[in-house]
This record gives structure tokens, C-alpha cells and sequence, in this order.
């Protein structure tokens, strides 16, 4: 158990699933009272015990919705010491193939999701002397891929949204982290057949990783990092 994380609050976007999931549990198991919001959550009041996880219904695009979910966390807990935002959606594709509507929902989610989970975190710990906010990222927000359009620029939107925000942040005591995840293993990427699995990430090992940083000490400031699998960034099967 990390006891760094003991009796801290964390919030979760995306975090019935995947990553988020994961990472929730590891949060949970080192002591944290976690509230995850997600489409697959559950309305519920309950208030998450140290070592707890409460999961919440929440759409990440509806500005009342997270307005509402950040206002609980504040209205129980008091604080929020680390947000980590995992929730987002990916459509694979070249940029002269996607329509309109899949642009505006890659970019709804993954990026002003994000934004809206970001500031309602942010206003709060601001008032409680500083957290943490991490934004996963991905690789293909990192360098270009082909097939990855509309994804890849949500992504490249992500790091550039942390890196103002933690510019923002770094007279509150909050620090803003973007992670490049290469290709992990989860419910997004099973089934698709883009990579072997076998060379993919696996998701555990991507979750103990943002679960490090989210023990840090915030005087310690981590702007990016990267998570890769062994071989790197690996070519996608499809073409």
C-alpha cells in the first residue's frame, strides 16, 4: 500500500472501465476515497470511505452534470486531491474519412469533457491549497499516426490543454500531468485488431504507473511522461 495516498480524495473520469478502472482500484487499495464518474456508473449518494470507490453516473459532455459531480465530491469530502481524467472515446481512421459528426464527438469527450472535468477540479483545489491533475494522453498525441485523424488531434489537444493549465496552476500548488500512453490492452482496444496483444501494454502495468504520480509530493512537479509497451509505438494491422 502507497501510504502517500492514504486518506486522499481522488476523482475519475472514465473510471468503470479500462484504465480508469484499474487505476481506481490501485488508488482504492492504497487508502484513498475515490469517486469515479462514468456513463456505466451508478446515481447513487454514497460517500466513499477511505479505501472505497463510489461509482456515479456522469456524462463528461454535460456541463451540469460535471458541475453537479465536482460539487458533491466538494460538499462531502471538503477537498479534492487528485483528478485524473481517463474517460474518452477513439474512432481510427484518416482525417479525409471522418464525418463531421465522429469529429465533434471524438473532440466533445475527449477534449472538452476534459476540460470540464479539469476546471471544476481545479477551482476546488485551488481553495484547498493545490492537488494533482492527471490527463491521459496517448502516444498519437505525441507524434503523428496515420489512421489515428480525429483521435490523434484530440489527444495533441490534451497536452496542450495540461501545459496551460499547469502554467495556471503552478502559483495554486497544482500541478498538471499529461500522459502519453502507447498501446494498452483494455475494452477500447479489444476487438478492434489493431495490435497484437500480446505486444500491447498491459493495463495493469499502465494503471501502477499514473497511480505513481499520483502519490507524488507537489513539490514535485511531473509535466509528461511517457508509458509504452516493450516495442514501443507499434504499427497497426489495419491499413
Amino acid at each position: 500500500m502507497n501510504q502517500a495516498l492514504y486518506g486522499k480524495v481522488a476523482a475519475i473520469t472514465g473510471g468503470a472501465q479500462g484504465i480508469g478502472k484499474k487505476v481506481g482500484e490501485m488508488l482504492a487499495h492504497a487508502g484513498a476515497s475515490v469517486w469515479s464518474g462514468d456513463l456505466k456508473g451508478i446515481t447513487n449518494n454514497r460517500v466513499p470511505s477511505a479505501g472505497e470507490i463510489s461509482q456515479i453516473y456522469l456524462d463528461i459532455t454535460d456541463e451540469n452534470q460535471v458541475i453537479e459531480f465536482f460539487a458533491g465530491i466538494k460538499a462531502y469530502q471538503g477537498k479534492i486531491d487528485v483528478l485524473i481524467n481517463c474517460a474518452g472515446v477513439g474512432i481510427f481512421k484518416p482525417i479525409a474519412e471522418t464525418t463531421l459528426e465522429e469529429w465533434k464527438r471524438v473532440l466533445d469527450i475527449n477534449v472538452t469533457g476534459l476540460f470540464l472535468s479539469s476546471r471544476e477540479a481545479f477551482k476546488i483545489m485551488k481553495c484547498n491549497s493545490g492537488g494533482r491533475i492527471i490527463n491521459l494522453s496517448s502516444i498519437a498525441g505525441y507524434t503523428p499516426i496515420l489512421n489515428n485523424g480525429v483521435y490523434g488531434t484530440s489527444k495533441y489537444a490534451v497536452h496542450g490543454f495540461s501545459q496551460i493549465l499547469n502554467e495556471e496552476g503552478k502559483e495554486e500548488n497544482i500541478r498538471v500531468t499529461t500522459v502519453f500512453l502507447g498501446a494498452t490492452r483494455t475494452e477500447m482496444t479489444d476487438g478492434q485488431g489493431l495490435f497484437d496483444p500480446s505486444d500491447m501494454l498491459p493495463v495493469e502495468d499502465a494503471a501502477e504507473a499514473i497511480v505513481d504520480i499520483a502519490a507524488k509530493p507537489l513539490h514535485v512537479r511531473i509535466d509528461e511522461i511517457k508509458i509504452m509497451p516493450p516495442k514501443g509505438i507499434l504499427t497497426s494491422k489495419v491499413q
